[in-house]
């Protein structure tokens, strides 16, 4: 966990996710999905459509096919009738990362932020670059 002005930071990858789920506020968080290739489209959105039930607030979506995974995802929460969840994409890792650091939920204070990079060493790094 990482403190970032009036939110915390957190950086997992799938299978971590669990482990630190009872570490942030389970009612109040966005996460920060990379979309790198189609398989991470179908992982990510399975992955995705269980935590959006649980109080994820926004998914932001990253990487090639991040408006792939966002379409999925959007066609998903409509269909369940859950269309308070926000969702982003964007193809530019850094205007996606700054959007995420500093844009989401309008910049709401103690909303927690999970980022679920910790196997794609390129967004790891580029996060670390923003927020040190």
């Amino acid at each position: 966990m990482i403190n970032f002005g009036s939110r915390r930071l957190f950086l997992c990858d799938l299978q971590s996710f669990k482990c630190i789920e009872g570490s942030f506020n389970a009612e109040n968080y966005v996460l920060l999905l990379p979309a790198a290739t189609i398989l991470q489209v179908e992982v990510y959105l399975n992955f995705a459509s269980q935590v959006v039930r649980h109080g994820c607030a926004e998914v932001c979506c990253v990487g090639e096919y991040s408006s792939a995974l966002e379409d999925a995802l959007d066609a998903m929460l409509e269909l369940e009738g859950n269309l308070e969840v926000a969702t982003t994409s964007l193809l530019e890792e850094g205007e996606a990362l700054e959007y995420f650091l500093y844009g989401v939920g309008g910049a709401e204070p103690g909303l927690d932020l999970v980022a679920v990079v910790e196997r794609n060493s390129t967004l790891r790094r580029a996060l670390d670059s923003l927020i040190s």
